[in-house]
């Protein structure tokens, strides 16, 4: 063979080794631009889903009060399943500042005939 003909031939080996190459950056680069898109896509989803969700559920709420004569056979407990709101924590935070509002020295110390006062949340701000 000839020295041009072999100069040729690295030159079309080289230019297909180039093409390859830039082929495979190519394909990491399409790759990632699609990784960074979906997840920009679904950081915005996620985003809104959760600001849609926050303006939903956070309605402003008030906190009220009402006066409540225990019943016979009422409790702390039973009386807070019909009063507390999803602004406690617990029921038992709820009874202790029922105990703390009325001045009780404990969460049993309510008698029948008994007025209490009964704290309360909600968004209706006519209350």
């Amino acid at each position: 063979m000839r020295r041009d003909d072999i100069r040729h031939e690295n030159r079309i080996l080289i230019r297909a080794r180039l093409r390859r190459r830039n082929e495979r950056y190519r394909s990491i680069f399409r790759f990632s631009l699609a990784l960074i898109m979906a997840t920009m896509i679904s950081t915005v989803t996620l985003s809104l889903r959760a600001f849609a969700l926050a303006e939903y559920s956070s309605a402003p709420s008030h906190k009220c009060y009402t006066s409540y004569t225990v019943q016979s056979g009422d409790t702390l407990s039973s009386i807070a399943s019909d009063y507390i709101t999803d602004e406690y924590a617990s029921a038992d935070r709820y009874i202790a500042e029922v105990v703390s509002i009325n001045h009780l020295l404990s969460a049993s110390q309510i008698d029948e005939g008994q007025t209490i006062i009964l704290p309360y949340y909600t968004s209706d701000s006519s209350n």
